[in-house]
């Protein structure tokens, strides 16, 4: 039996090129700026193996103990999975291209368009939930494409299986589902309401998802306490024209031409109209996001879809108004968008260079928080100051007596201060780092702790005299181009004035 050769042109093989140049461009560039905040606590995450998380489902602390189980922790072998999830990304986004009838060319700009999809890169260069959210959902829109055009019911049960998988690691996909029972409601597609494959595939998500459920009931609803605090304490509520423009600045602004041909596709064009149903999933999860103060970045989860619609779309248009030679036109439209965004998702340039770059085009992305800026946006501004500020503890912890080092606690007052303390502890030979943001208050404190002194990394003179008969001053942390609210100074406290068990709740900060 004969096996077809690989041909090194064809549409898959384009795909496949493009998809390694993405891990290319991630293996070059994306370490250069150091640890992203979010990545210690991922990997204090990783070490505490739970079936929940107060602001994340299992699946990417699970993900992240296997990669640094067999690669260790370094920058790289913390993101190396991270990195292939985005290579995958690319493929997939092409394959969803072909599915809705584009050719080689609508195929390989689709691929070429979602490695520079400004949210898709940046989501893809360190690690995070983000990056395996993106991958799930193009998965998952695949899928349904591939439902629709072969009319097979059984496709609902990958599809129930690709949702639970998401669920488990990142709740981003109920609003998925809920843009999807939309979307069945306002097409032909509600037909499969009547379907039983439809039921058995969310039965499937449901039953993976059940032991974050029983997780969250066991532990009050912390990701609903989260959830609560992140909208009305932590994100800036934006309307929906300033929604618009936000996500429009995460997709990429010259991309404003594959949204608008996107929906063209989806909702005029004779053989898109019947995969209307992702027009309607984008808006209404565009709606729901707005009313409830979502970041813009959030939609990250559909553009490969769009963006591979658009391009079709876009083919289609060149095809019956235009000559083939068009087609190049729009790839010479969008080659300098991929310049320009670049420097902005991963860090390509220099710190000093980019603030030049950043300053000479008036671009100063927002962070989608109530949080001062610095110099950098905030994307690269979490990535400085981590291992100075382990330092200045460490001067800190020296200062103390032999008798005090053996009994002393290190608190800091948010994850990425606790996490980089104890990923940098051995290298500065400090003890583990506590704290009470997200699940640090769940991992609680060493029971056998007196109270007698602590080291605190900010919280200010006059919140911790609250709470400590004794305060100190002892160093002060300051890194230019770090967030300013991480420019703190470091307290030793002694004589806790009450047992840490019950200061432990009025501390507690679920956002």
């Amino acid at each position: 039996m004969k096996t077809k050769n690989f041909d090194p042109t064809s549409s898959t093989a384009i795909l496949i090129y493009l998809a390694l140049f993405k891990f290319l461009l991630m293996i070059l560039f994306a370490g250069n700026y150091g640890i992203f905040r979010d990545e210690y606590y991922y990997i204090e995450c990783s070490k505490h193996l739970d079936w929940g998380f107060v602001d994340q489902p299992p699946l990417s602390a699970l993900i992240l103990f296997i990669s640094r189980s067999l690669f260790g922790e370094s920058i790289f072998a913390i993101r190396i999975f991270a990195y292939i999830a985005g290579c995958i990304t690319v493929f997939v986004s092409g394959l969803i291209a072909r599915e809705l009838g584009g050719g080689k060319f609508a195929q390989s700009l689709s691929a070429l368009a979602v490695i520079f999809c400004a949210v898709v890169l940046g989501g893809g260069s360190y690690f995070s939930m983000n990056v395996f959210d993106v991958l799930l959902a193009s998965l998952l829109f695949y899928y349904l494409i591939r439902l629709i055009k072969t009319d097979n019911p059984k496709l609902w049960i990958l599809i129930g299986l690709i949702c639970g998988i998401g669920l488990e690691n990142k709740l981003t996909f109920l609003f998925i589902g809920f843009g999807l029972v939309v979307g069945l409601i306002l097409t032909k597609n509600r037909k499969y309401f009547l379907s039983k494959e439809l039921w058995f595939g969310g039965a499937i998500a449901f039953l993976i998802f059940l032991p974050n459920i029983i997780w969250q009931v066991k532990n009050n609803f912390p990701t609903l306490e989260f959830m609560r605090n992140a909208s009305t304490r932590k994100n800036v509520s934006l309307g929906f024209l300033d929604f618009f423009r936000g996500s429009l600045n995460e997709l990429n602004p010259f991309y404003i031409i594959l949204l608008a041909t996107a929906f063209y596709f989806l909702i005029f064009h004779k053989e898109g109209k019947r995969f209307a149903i992702f027009a309607w999933i984008y808006i209404s999860i565009f709606v729901v996001f707005v009313l409830n103060s979502g970041k813009p970045y959030y939609m990250g989860v559909l553009y490969p879809m769009i963006i591979a619609s658009g391009v079709v779309g876009a083919d289609r248009l060149i095809e019956k108004y235009l000559k083939n030679w068009a087609r190049y036109v729009l790839v010479i439209i969008l080659i300098p968008s991929f310049i320009i965004v670049t420097p902005f998702a991963i860090p390509l340039l220099s710190v000093d260079a980019f603030i030049n770059y950043s300053n000479a085009l008036g671009i100063k992305p927002a962070s989608g928080e109530r949080s001062r800026l610095g110099v950098l946006p905030q994307f690269f501004a979490d990535r400085f100051g981590w291992e100075e500020m382990v330092q200045k503890t460490a001067e800190v912890y020296n200062k103390l007596s032999p008798d005090e080092k053996s009994k002393v606690l290190i608190v800091g007052q948010n994850y990425g201060e606790a996490g980089a303390v104890n990923y940098y502890r051995t290298k500065y030979g400090l003890p583990f780092a506590i704290s009470p943001h997200n699940n640090y208050w769940i991992w609680g404190f060493p029971k056998e702790y007196n109270g007698d002194v602590m080291i605190i990394i900010g919280g200010g003179l006059e919140g911790n005299k609250e709470f400590f008969e004794e305060v100190e001053v002892a160093a002060s942390h300051f890194n230019k181009y770090g967030m300013p609210f991480e420019n703190v100074d470091i307290y030793i406290c002694r004589k806790l004035k009450m047992k840490l068990s019950d200061a432990w709740p009025k501390i507690k900060n679920f956002i």
